[in-house]
């Protein structure tokens, strides 16, 4: 790999309010998060949501965004044709690329002990299906494995292998490990390595310049913006209960009305009425 590539920087969201703040602020891409998605319909990351409820949610994010999405597709939601399924209709929706893990249904966060983890051949099925599926060959399919926690990075690193040779276009591994190990993987990974910068995980933060030198071309921060989202809920929630006055908020921790307008595009909306009014 090329250990001095430029590394893309994709924050997480659950919803398409996040998208629009996550290209306003100058990313070149943004990452639909699966822990997000469920956090922020009030459900911890346990796979309770269906193919269908995260391609809706999935469909809003690339919509509301001129930037290249990322979508989490969790296990692809069944077997290979599941996958198949999945595949067409988030391509219909226009990302850039999906992740697809090697858990079983009901799939658990990243960070949960007590994964059940598919056999080898069954997740180099859905993978093989997922780029025998695509119609646009740019879409990139990134395969990760959660097998480290219970059989280690030997068989890790041959499950990477494994999804390499059916056609992933990126890795990836969760932990846990440190980042001695994080290193030793990017090293021996058999291709390009998609790296979590996820709060939550047992895994080492790594600055983005440090992973870029040691050649991961993409790194994804899941968890953040949904945690700062809940942070700050709450500490205005307590503002409204303990004095119900938020005025002196307002411009601190409160983004003003007028500039919220500004986010979600009411200025080009207006201008799209006056233009098309009859």
């Amino acid at each position: 790999m090329n250990r001095h590539q430029r590394i893309v920087i994709a924050p997480g969201t659950g919803d398409a309010l996040g998208a629009r703040l996550v290209e306003q602020a100058g990313f070149e891409a943004v990452y639909v998060s699966g822990y997000a998605v469920e956090g922020s319909c009030g459900n911890p990351d346990t796979g309770v949501m269906d193919g269908s409820e995260m391609a809706q949610r999935i469909e809003q994010i690339a919509a509301a965004t001129t930037l290249p999405v990322i979508a989490d597709a969790d296990t692809g939601y069944g077997d290979a044709l599941a996958v198949m399924r999945t595949v067409r209709r988030l391509e219909r929706a226009g990302i850039a690329a999906l992740q697809l893990e090697d858990q079983e249904l009901p799939k658990r966060c990243g960070s949960m002990p007590e994964k059940i983890i598919v056999p080898t051949a069954a997740m180099v099925g859905k993978i093989k299906a997922a780029v025998d599926t695509r119609e646009d060959p740019n879409l990139q399919i990134i395969a990760r494995t959660d097998v480290l926690q219970s059989e280690g990075l030997e068989a890790a690193l041959e499950r990477l292998s494994a999804y390499r040779e059916a056609g992933a276009d990126l890795l990836m591994c969760l932990g846990p490990y440190d980042k001695g190990v994080a290193r030793d993987i990017c090293r021996r990974t058999p291709g390009p390595l998609a790296y979590l910068n996820a709060e939550s995980l047992t895994m080492p933060m790594i600055a983005p310049a440090e992973l870029r030198e040691m050649g991961v071309p993409l790194v994804i921060y899941p968890t953040t913006l949904v945690l700062a989202a809940a942070r700050a809920m709450q500490q205005v929630l307590a503002v409204i209960r303990d004095s119900g006055n938020t005025e002196p908020l307002m411009g601190d921790r409160l983004v003003p009305p007028a500039a919220f307008n500004d986010i979600v595009g009411l200025p080009a909306a207006r201008a799209a009425q006056a233009r098309y009014a009859g």
